[in-house]
């Protein structure tokens, strides 16, 4: 075999690694999500539950007010798990192109992960029996954000009704839009503080390639 030929088998087999890299990441997040659905599944079942009980109102003020901080706790780590799948989700299928492209050397047409059959067929917004161009993991991550939302805002309202208001229509709405800013605000500091310094993936040791996700060619 000569040496350019083993050069090329070694960077096929490279090429081979991160596709099972990559698909192990995409097999595993409905199982990684998986976790968060029930556990706030459970969370969900055990609030109603629980409003709904005749438990002593002390005991049943601090129940429902745990559960709504585990439920927005948990909700917000599930916000982060999409966004962070779909952050690496984007650097494996960038990878992969850069590989066919650049290292194998494939023509465009025979290149796999950077082609579309017809990027019009069944490309349909409209139609409620056709597909459209719609990114599952961008949808993932906007259904967490507003369940993490829903979380927020029952939870604010509550500790806001710890407050002493008057009991009247101005109060009643002040601590509902209170509530409705407040969800918002939190998850951005939140993420800007806690998990952007807390539970970001180490990768200050691996290279950049700072390859264009989205390449024109």
């Amino acid at each position: 075999m000569s040496k350019k030929n083993c050069v090329e088998n070694i960077e096929f087999e490279k090429y081979k690694i991160l596709i099972n890299a990559r698909n192990f990441h995409y097999d595993n997040f409905s199982k990684w999500a998986s976790y968060f659905y029930i556990a706030i599944g459970a969370l969900l079942v055990a609030y109603y539950t629980i409003v709904s009980s005749e438990k002593d109102f002390k005991e049943k003020e601090i129940l429902i007010f745990l559960i709504l901080l585990l439920g927005y706790s948990f909700s917000c780590l599930w916000y982060w798990s999409t966004k962070g799948y779909y952050y690496w989700n984007i650097n494996f299928i960038t990878l992969v192109n850069n590989y066919e492209k650049n290292i194998l050397k494939w023509k465009k047409k025979d290149r796999i992960y950077f082609i579309f059959a017809n990027k019009q067929i069944q490309n349909d917004y409209n139609s409620p029996i056709k597909g459209a161009n719609i990114s599952t993991s961008k949808i993932a991550i906007l259904f967490a954000y507003i369940v993490t939302l829903t979380w927020a805002f029952l939870l604010f309202k509550k500790i806001i009704d710890f407050i002493p208001l008057k009991n009247d229509f101005g109060c009643n709405i002040l601590v509902y839009v209170l509530s409705i800013l407040l969800s918002p605000f939190s998850i951005y500091v939140l993420s800007n503080s806690f998990a952007r310094k807390k539970l970001f993936s180490k990768i200050d040791h691996f290279k950049d390639l700072e390859i264009n996700h989205n390449p024109v060619k």
